[in-house]
């Protein structure tokens, strides 16, 4: 905390800078203000994650740090009607086969394009690759005119020396127009602590995706 020469607080996150001036009367605020960080540190407040199970009453001073490696940190989920979820330790992986156990999945070989059944109002699905690893396609409105496809692996949370391996991903889309495609890395995800955003998606415009005319295929190496 800092106070300028006529008196007025400012906290730390307000004072971009050691020249800073006060936002109120423009006087240069860079004077420790011992007695208002005094005050600060011994004011508590309970965490902000209190409603996903967590009872902790942290001191004012440590929330955020408290806050950002709390375990009960709601996750995010990809699946529309669901996006937030309580953490308790649990993978995305483990909360979309408790949660979701509805979600269709299909089976993938390696090497090889599989064709993956999407439908709209299916948006997630499941890929199992010969009992190696998990996938989640994602296909979500992007934009008013078209949609974007998506493939992460799922891994546990910490994730296990089994699950260390890269894999590489082929999404192929065949349209009315013709086949799009998109190669690169799969993304290992354990949890998602803010919204799902894929690193790499398929843009697929509306006035060529047919769920029913427009299959999707994968490949994993």
């Amino acid at each position: 905390m800092a106070k300028c020469t006529n008196g007025h607080i400012t906290c730390s996150e307000c004072r971009t800078n050691a020249e800073y001036s006060c936002s109120l009367c423009a006087e240069p605020a860079n004077t420790r203000c011992d007695i208002m960080e005094r005050v600060l540190g011994g004011m508590t407040a309970p965490c902000s994650f209190r409603e996903f199970g967590c009872s902790a009453t942290i001191p004012f001073t440590k929330k955020l740090t408290h806050e950002e490696s709390c375990v009960h940190a709601p996750c995010h989920c990809p699946i529309p009607y669901c996006r937030l979820y309580a953490n308790r330790g649990r993978s995305l992986c483990e909360h979309i086969e408790t949660k979701h156990c509805l979600v269709p999945y299909g089976d993938a070989r390696a090497g090889s394009l599989s064709p993956v059944r999407v439908c709209d109002s299916e948006p997630v699905r499941l890929v199992f690759l010969d009992a190696r690893a998990v996938f989640l396609l994602v296909v979500e409105r992007s934009g008013p005119s078209g949609r974007a496809v998506s493939v992460v692996q799922l891994v546990s949370e910490p994730v296990k020396a089994a699950e260390e391996k890269d894999f590489k991903y082929k999404i192929q889309v065949h349209t009315r127009a013709g086949v799009l495609s998109l190669s690169g890395e799969t993304q290992s995800v354990g949890r998602l602590m803010r919204p799902y955003q894929a690193t790499a998606s398929l843009f697929v415009s509306d006035a060529v995706w047919s769920p029913l005319d427009s299959p999707v295929y994968l490949e994993f190496k």
